[in-house]
């Protein structure tokens, strides 16, 4: 189950991406808000290309479905943690423990078992991955909220990682099943913003609608970049080297954000990087 170099460097650049449209939500005055017009966004996007693929096959439509159902509950888990934690420790949080979470359901669902020596790849990336988030120490009572919403928002990047991973094998062409997950993905929030908060958001669009137009570019490569490697790689590495954003995102709550960034996090990103290194020597 190696990949490629020349996917690994697509994912990397997915990777960056993710993290930049993540920080456009997290530096955003409406956090809902603005994950409603980055998906609207992507979905206006990606809806042309509806009319030059076929449809996804009938055997896909479930598991595409169940995605949009748990990118939805994903959302509003994100909204909720970015509103309670600095981007550099809610996202490593979110982020960290996913591929081994992604690793369990692969093997369990799809039948993708890593070698022992990748298996410890993927232990090694998502322990300093998660490092990130623990430079002051473990959380504290008064902390527990934002960790546990970022935790949350763990278990459904893992969840639907597997899902697409399975309705991506079940269809001939992977570019349908992205198309048609990123048009359905931006229609239950956009709904809802025009339908229940139509003056705020029609407020919020005045002053945020083109960094949150970029964002949603931003985020139809990061994701439909790891869709397209996800249709013949190995779950499991490609979600470890696709939450290595946590390592733009630590540096961009950093540069952009002033959020701290010392010696522990240096540490931290040799650790992420390592474990990318014998995750794909042992795949």
């Amino acid at each position: 189950m190696t990949i490629e170099p020349w996917a690994v460097g697509v994912l990397l650049l997915a990777a960056l991406t993710h993290a930049l449209w993540n920080a456009v939500v997290k530096s955003s005055g409406d956090r809902l808000f603005a994950l409603t017009t980055i998906m609207a966004a992507g979905g206006a996007i990606c809806a042309p290309l509806l009319f030059v693929t076929e449809p996804p096959a009938p055997e896909s439509w479930p598991f595409l479905a169940a995605s949009v159902v748990v990118h939805l509950v994903y959302y509003l888990g994100l909204s909720w943690a970015y509103a309670h934690g600095d981007l550099s420790t809610a996202y490593p949080v979110a982020r960290g423990a996913a591929p081994l979470m992604v690793a369990i359901g692969a093997a369990v669902f799809a039948g993708q078992i890593l070698s022992p020596v990748a298996s410890t790849g993927i232990v090694v990336t998502s322990v300093g991955i998660s490092m990130f988030a623990f430079e002051n120490g473990l959380p504290r009572r008064a902390t527990y909220k934002p960790f546990l919403s970022a935790f949350f928002v763990s278990t459904m990047i893992a969840t639907y990682t597997v899902i697409d991973g399975m309705g991506l094998r079940r269809t001939p062409d992977p570019l349908a099943y992205i198309a048609w997950l990123f048009v359905i993905d931006a229609i239950p929030l956009f709904v809802w913003a025009l339908v229940v908060r139509h003056r705020a958001y029609v407020e919020h669009l005045r002053t945020n609608w083109r960094r949150e137009v970029v964002g949603g570019a931003l985020s139809v490569i990061a994701y439909g970049m790891v869709l397209y490697i996800l249709s013949f790689s190995g779950m499991a590495m490609v979600s470890a080297l696709r939450e290595t954003s946590v390592l733009f995102a630590v540096a961009i709550g950093a540069i952009r954000l002033k959020e701290t960034f010392g010696a522990y996090r240096w540490i931290a990103a040799f650790v992420v990087t390592a474990g990318i290194i014998v995750m794909n020597v042992g795949g």
